[in-house]
């Protein structure tokens, strides 16, 4: 059980680490702590919300977290998804 929880928080963690640095430009990096904390804990529902059945890219979900503020109600998601 402790593998499979270390694992989760794990992929969260390399998840917002490639937002930081593999997502292009990040002047604006986002600091907020707890910001970066909710999003290690609940990554599969930003993938589903955001990326499935979304408008974003992978690409867009992680640097819109690292980049720009994190994601929220204040983030706009209806911008068309690039083919």
């Amino acid at each position: 059980m402790r593998t499979i929880v270390s694992l989760y928080l794990v992929i969260g963690i390399v998840l917002l680490a490639i937002g930081f640095v593999g997502t292009g430009d990040c002047p604006n990096k986002n600091s907020d702590v707890v910001n970066d904390v909710v999003f290690v804990l609940t990554w599969p529902v930003g993938v589903y919300g955001y990326v499935i059945t979304g408008n974003m890219t992978p690409t867009q979900w992680l640097h819109a977290q690292a980049c720009e503020g994190g994601l929220g109600p204040h983030h706009d998601t209806d911008q068309p998804k690039p083919q």
